[in-house]
């Protein structure tokens, strides 16, 4: 192939992926700072009376199952699923839990365990969980896609079939976020 062909693939390319890229950078950049924005979550807060109760038998209940799990700590959280079904979380998302169905007398012990390197390339979006290092690094990379991708859209002229490769790439990028 010659040169003119490999840079008509390469703008063709550029053009369909350029929403993609847009959106991965934008997405990027607000996950590594999702802690600031809140988790993107608005909170309301309103609190009722209700009738006070003795917490007695509750916390009975759940020594006796703390008890045959034989754990000295308390469980990060307490689900109560259909039918009846306990489940026993323990550690960050419920690395060990326990599923506890009473009416059959039975208890599932479920552990996680991370498998790598996918668990750790998962944790470079998570910007609490990595160093700044890592965030400013990734931030500046996104800021610099973000430059390229516009400095390149306005740099070339456009004929007809490039602007419909631009609307199919940006077809394609809408058709992700509904789908997502």
């Amino acid at each position: 192939m010659d040169k003119r062909a490999w840079r008509k693939i390469h703008r063709w390319t550029a053009l369909l992926l350029t929403g993609y890229v847009v959106f991965y950078c934008v997405t990027g950049l607000l996950l590594n700072h999702r802690r600031q924005f809140g988790y993107f979550q608005e909170k309301s807060r309103r609190t009722m009376k209700v009738r006070p109760r003795d917490g007695q038998e509750l916390a009975a209940f759940i020594d006796h199952y703390r008890r045959q799990i034989d754990r000295p700590d308390s469980p990060k959280v307490i689900r109560i699923k259909e039918g009846g079904i306990i489940e026993f979380l323990y550690g960050s998302h419920g690395r060990t839990t326990y599923v506890i169905d009473p009416a059959a007398g039975s208890m599932t012990r479920i552990d996680k365990r991370d498998i790598q390197p996918w668990h750790w390339l998962n944790r470079l979006h998570k910007a609490f969980k990595t160093g700044p290092a890592w965030v400013v690094g990734a931030d500046a990379a996104a800021l610099l896609i973000l430059l390229t991708t516009a400095s390149g859209l306005l740099m070339f002229r456009y004929g007809k079939q490039d602007w419909l490769l631009l609307a199919a790439g940006c077809a394609i990028l809408l058709l992700g976020v509904m789908l997502a």
